[in-house]
């Protein structure tokens, strides 16, 4: 019996999975909620090539395993290549908005149950839900101003009561801290991240944002985007490194904890 071929020129985007069939040579693109039902990572996933006339089976694999706020902007060198620099923007502030949202995950909900003894997956997913109806509504500047309270506060909870006790207090409109406050906290949170903070503070992108989607309907240049994304990158990765919040799994954390 003949193995099933693997695809040819496999890449993985947020939304999709795209690979050339090894029999006809067209290229196949697996929406990841429609085509593949899923969106964990494809390390081995068998396949049938998308076009009626081919139809036959193949594999996938290689598949990125970067958080969605890494595939969000990496999709944007795909829109620059099509020329689609709106969509870039729009790209770009929400990948800001989900690695606000995984830094919340991470430092309320992740650490707190790996460290936790009974790991009560139940309580876990309640204060998700919890975490979810507190930030739903919020929009860009609040969640921004969220995120950089929560990471001047060095108070970070040791247990998801502690964590559920926080989010409760949330406030509805969250003030955005001052410039010497985020200073002031430097001598806790390192100077390396109170130099990022500010600058995602006067981070132009959620500006230029709301001209792409406002009623202007603006449409930006290459130079323009291309200004963006680089601010987006020099902020987001060392940011992500330093806050030690990577890839969103429960299962990571408890492998760090042993």
């Amino acid at each position: 019996m003949n193995a099933i071929p693997q695809g040819k020129d496999m890449k993985g985007t947020y939304e999709n999975f795209i690979a050339r069939c090894p029999w006809c040579g067209q290229e196949n693109i697996f929406n990841r909620a429609s085509d593949l039902n899923g969106f964990a990572p494809i390390s081995h996933r068998e396949v049938s090539c998308l076009f009626s006339d081919c139809s036959k089976p193949f594999s996938l694999s290689g598949d990125s395993i970067n958080s969605a706020y890494e595939m969000i902007i990496f999709d944007c060198y795909e829109l620059l290549q099509r020329k689609h620099y709106a969509y870039c923007i729009l790209n770009l502030a929400q990948a800001f908005e989900v690695f606000f949202s995984q830094y919340l995950r991470v430092e309320l909900l992740y650490k707190p149950f790996a460290v936790e003894s009974d790991k009560d997956i139940d309580f876990l997913n309640e204060l998700m839900g919890l975490l979810y109806r507190k930030t739903e509504r919020l929009s860009f500047d609040l969640m921004k101003n969220l995120f950089l309270s929560r990471v001047l506060d060095v108070g970070q909870p040791k247990s998801l009561r502690e964590a559920e006790s926080i989010m409760n207090q949330f406030p509805d409109k969250p003030s955005c801290p001052s410039d010497e406050a985020i200073s002031t906290a430097g001598v806790s949170i390192g100077v390396r991240i109170t130099e990022l903070l500010l600058r995602l503070k006067s981070c132009k992108v959620p500006q230029k944002r709301n001209q792409v989607v406002h009623k202007r309907a603006y449409r930006p240049t290459l130079a323009e985007v291309n200004d963006s994304l680089k601010e987006t990158r020099e902020i987001l990765f060392p940011l992500a490194r330093a806050l030690d919040v990577h890839i969103d799994e429960v299962n990571w954390y408890m492998r760090q904890t042993g």
